[in-house]
């Protein structure tokens, strides 16, 4: 077992490599170790491009091909149950038969796939073709990458993250809505980090007009893994017509924007005569977006994760409706009196009653405190709402 622990490290350390392109899937890393020397490993760049496993296997095939050796009694080391099963729209076979058809004698992996198609019968099937199957090993590090596919496979929708910046009194802004800047810029480059950990970002209307913000990742340390990527920028839009004039609709930026309006809203219209992506979804009975129909939607098109950014409406909603899974509060020794409230009315009445946040972290910063924290239905593992199996799974 000692021996196993620096290999899965690796295997770990390689899956947060894999952590912000997953997209719908699990991030996964894999280490193929033979005679106690790494001879292979990969991790999963994406949907719809090899697993983890099936890359650390081609990583190894091209480091032996010149030797002529097989891979036969080689140890795999699997930040996640290797995956077992087909159909469903998933675009990769099962790496269990990969690993199989190599005759890798030993597997052993970290975390359980939630994914009820996998879970428990990837490894049943490789001990089924004689493979010696561990799991188990540092699984309190691997659970946490997994943090939201399981959240999103659970409630067939993305993982949502609500972030916001705000003052000692809990305000997102003064008065006259002026935001810049509650925070410094170590927070913000904490945001940034957090942007390129998530597929999506997400604000309302009112803070496209009132801020005209960008949504990229540009303050965060450079991650060669990420290459350009960035985060899909979403606008949740109401009836007013939107400032299409604003940076995200850039010609440099509207290609990876998005607005999310009501079916009803005229707004549809405006973006679609302006060529600006739109998705129409369902209503609610005030004529706007439902957040939730809007979620399914989104996880339809292949977005695993959303941060939610504001502003106070937007925060408010997703609250009151608990569609969300962990909140990141920057919060700055600052008070601004009379101001826009990061959160509104919840209809709460008692501090009883109140959302409570559950695995809270307290990170002190130069001149913010950062407060991350969970919902206690995501922790608890609450039935899913309106999940789809099929749409669920690792592609």
């Amino acid at each position: 077992m000692g021996t196993d622990v620096p290999f899965m490290e690796r295997a770990i350390s390689l899956a947060r490599s894999s952590q912000p392109l997953a997209g719908i899937n699990p991030p996964v890393g894999a280490v193929l170790v033979r005679d106690g020397v790494v001879v292979g490993q990969g991790f999963h760049r994406g949907p719809g491009t090899l697993h983890a496993e099936a890359a650390a296997l081609l990583d190894a095939r091209a480091s032996i091909q010149k030797t002529g050796e097989s891979l036969a009694g080689a140890t795999l080391y699997c930040s996640l149950e290797p995956c077992c099963h087909h159909g469903g729209g998933k675009r990769t076979p099962p790496c269990t038969e990969a690993i199989i058809a190599a005759g890798v004698s030993r597997v052993v992996f970290a975390s359980w796939d939630p994914n009820p198609r996998v879970s428990g019968k990837g490894a049943a099937r490789l001990r089924e073709a004689g493979v010696f199957v561990e799991q188990g090993l540092l699984a309190d590090k691997a659970d946490g990458l997994i943090e939201a596919f399981s959240a999103s496979i659970r409630l067939g929708r993305p993982f949502i993250r609500i972030k916001w910046a705000q003052s000692l009194d809990g305000r997102l802004a003064c008065k006259g809505g002026v935001s810049r800047w509650i925070t410094n810029s170590q927070a913000r480059v904490q945001a940034h980090v957090l942007r390129s950990y998530h597929d999506a970002v997400m604000v309302g209307a009112g803070t496209l007009r009132a801020d005209d913000p960008e949504l990229t990742v540009r303050d965060a340390p450079v991650r060669p893994e990420l290459g350009s990527r960035q985060p899909i920028r979403i606008i949740v839009a109401g009836r007013e017509p939107l400032p299409l004039g604003a940076r995200v609709f850039s010609p440099a930026l509207a290609d990876q924007t998005m607005v999310l309006a009501a079916r009803s809203s005229p707004v549809i219209a405006q973006c679609r005569l302006a060529g600006v992506r739109v998705r129409d979804i369902a209503s609610t009975p005030d004529g706007l977006p439902d957040l939730l129909d809007g979620l399914r939607a989104l996880y339809a098109d292949g977005i695993g994760s959303i941060l939610v950014e504001g502003g106070s409406r937007l925060i408010t909603a997703f609250l009151a409706r608990g569609l969300w899974d962990a909140v990141a509060v920057f919060t700055a020794p600052l008070i601004l009196g009379q101001g826009i409230e990061a959160v509104g009315n919840l209809g709460i009445e008692s501090p009883g009653s109140g959302i409570k946040l559950m695995n809270a972290r307290f990170q002190a910063g130069d001149g913010f405190i950062r407060l991350d924290a969970q919902n206690p239905a995501a922790c608890a593992g609450s039935p899913a709402v309106g999940a789809q199996e099929e749409s669920c799974l690792r592609d």
